[in-house]
């Protein structure tokens, strides 16, 4: 039965429960994130969702619980072995977390610079492969603050594909963007996953852009997950809590503050 889970989920939440102080964020939360698909996490604002992608990455630690990725348990690793499982993750932050002082270019190759051993040439080819895999020719050498929003998030994604990972994480990658840009950036995201067949963790709290790019939706709420599935199967489930927040309306069990 290991096996056949380790085959079928990469990312694995077992019973986690993360507090800050008298707060309780996580709730014996209990998750499984399906290997090479899109699987978006749904969920008001300050429900924990970013708490969840820091626990995947290591950088919290469940107070009870544990998470697996490949069925490791990473709250037990340190050091190199938490770094070397941590470069099979690629990341692309809310509103792309450029550097501005450095060029396009110079910001995809940033993790080539610290963490591989490539040339000069070598990295130089591999920023033009994944601006080209972006739809981005020819922008290399501008700055952060000549492109537009829509264009910042795909140099985020160039860089969070960078070094070829297994896993990436999508921090609301539509934030601040009008429909028609977060509509390209979605269809960006799913191009991305099937060319390289990679496993994606979507944090998100548009429900619009969750339907278009998910393989599988999962909604967070009360430190839980209160309902997942398929796209489909969210939009047909009859749950209140659910389809208060799927559909928008102040009315509902969610309170609103």
């Amino acid at each position: 039965m290991a096996d056949e889970a380790k085959s079928e989920s990469i990312i694995r939440f077992e019973r986690v429960t993360k507090r800050f102080g008298d707060q309780v964020v996580l709730n014996r939360l209990s998750f499984q994130v399906p290997r090479n698909r899109i699987t978006v996490v749904i969920g008001r604002s300050g429900t924990g969702k970013s708490v969840m992608l820091k626990h995947v990455m290591g950088l919290l630690k469940p107070d009870e619980g544990r998470v697996l990725v490949d069925g490791v348990d990473i709250g037990t690793l340190s050091g190199p072995a938490l770094l070397g499982l941590r470069r099979r993750f690629g990341m692309c932050f809310q509103n792309a977390a450029l550097f501005d002082s450095m060029t396009v270019g110079e910001n995809v190759a940033f993790p080539l610079v610290e963490h591989t051993r490539l040339s000069a040439r070598e990295i130089q080819d591999v920023v033009a492969e994944k601006l080209r895999l972006v739809g981005l020719t020819g922008v290399a050498h501008k700055m952060p603050g000549e492109l537009s929003g829509g264009m910042r998030k795909r140099v985020g994604i160039a860089r969070a594909i960078a070094l070829e990972p297994e896993i990436i994480l999508y921090d609301e990658p539509t934030t601040g963007l009008d429909p028609i840009m977060a509509s390209t950036i979605d269809a960006l995201i799913r191009e991305t996953q099937e060319k390289l067949g990679v496993t994606c963790l979507v944090i998100s709290h548009d429900i619009q852009a969750s339907l278009r790019v998910g393989h599988r939706l999962a909604m967070l709420y009360d430190g839980g997950i209160r309902a997942e599935g398929t796209p489909e199967e969210m939009l047909a489930n009859p749950d209140p809590v659910l389809r208060q927040f799927m559909d928008g309306r102040a009315d509902g069990p969610i309170r609103v503050l």
